[in-house]
């Protein structure tokens, strides 16, 4: 069963869009533009929030998100390139090699964009890369101020790059040096969220940064719902009630795990929009991931058919 939003209860995304760069060629990518093409395939209206530079790889990446995502919301830097990440398989899990000074680093609050989250916007889902830079941090938070408190705000986590240890109670604030500390931002982000995302390794990260004890009770203080994904082992909803585990799904051979826990993403938040119980909710996202990591890259695209028997309830 298909779902189908009304034309004005949008999900917003934000966050980077870029190329990932494969031995054998390029492929769509960014977390958050993977969240948003998953979200319109499955049926969603999908805006994303993003920034490309005033080039080819730009004008190709529109193009292709243009198939099925509103992009009305992103911006052209004249001056930065369009982002890009080389990509490399490692015992079947994807390693990055991030290009720094790309135009998602500096994502804007422009007037159509809180005008946007202002609006009838269902969900605004964002990501933690592009609030690595000052620029992108304060475009960020900007929009997180105008989002109501009616909108459901969902963050999911993306460390990508080496974390350093920190002493406890040494957590300096982003605005406390002229560089921003990553650490500082990936927590702003949490603490502004309703509903969070993590897999086990962000998890065990999150849980050394803050020393917590028991991670899954300090996360979920004052949230709506947290996600914790175990990759083809499935995941983890805890939610007002007991936890809920939802079984893995098997992958069909011959694909990747790029973009499946976007894809698990998408459609958790799609079905928390329109007003499924969560495990049905856990349930479509896990097949739908699956269908992900059996396809080569973060965007694949699956026929109607397709769909509506992954998003069956």
């Amino acid at each position: 069963m298909r779902p189908s939003s009304s034309a004005d209860a949008a999900i917003v995304v934000w966050g980077e869009v870029l190329w990932d760069r494969y031995p054998d060629g390029d492929r769509l990518g960014g977390a958050p533009a993977n969240v948003a093409w998953h979200v319109a395939q499955a049926g969603g209206r999908a805006r994303l929030v993003s920034r490309v530079g005033d080039d080819a790889d730009g004008r190709r990446a529109l193009a292709r998100l243009e198939d099925l995502v509103d992009t009305s919301l992103v911006q052209i830097d004249p001056e930065r390139a369009t982002g890009e990440v080389g990509v490399r398989m490692v015992a079947g899990e994807p390693r990055y090699t991030l290009h720094e000074g790309r135009a998602w680093e500096r994502i804007a609050c422009t007037d159509a964009v809180a005008a946007a989250l202002a609006g009838a916007a269902a969900a605004f889902v964002y990501g933690t890369l592009a609030q690595r830079t000052p620029e992108g941090l304060a475009g960020w938070q900007a929009a997180i101020a105008a989002t109501p408190s009616r909108c459901l705000k969902v963050c999911d986590l993306n460390l990508r790059r080496v974390w350093k240890p920190i002493p406890a109670g040494s957590l300096p604030t982003p605005t406390a040096t002229p560089m921003l500390d990553e650490v500082a931002a990936v927590l702003l982000a949490l603490e502004a969220a309703d509903v969070v995302k993590v897999n086990d390794r962000e998890l065990a990260v999150l849980s050394s940064w803050n020393r917590w004890a028991d991670p899954i009770a300090a996360l979920r203080a004052g949230r709506q719902v947290v996600a914790v994904t175990h990759g083809s082992a499935g995941s983890t909803l805890f939610g007002d009630g007991p936890a809920i585990a939802i079984a893995g799904e098997r992958a069909a051979p011959g694909g990747d795990n790029v973009g499946c826990g976007d894809a698990y993403l998408a459609i958790l938040v799609l079905g928390m929009t329109m007003g499924w119980d969560l495990p049905t909710c856990g349930r479509a996202a896990g097949r739908y991931a699956a269908a992900v990591a059996g396809a080569r890259g973060g965007t694949p695209r699956f026929s109607a058919e397709q769909v509506s028997a992954l998003l069956e309830r």
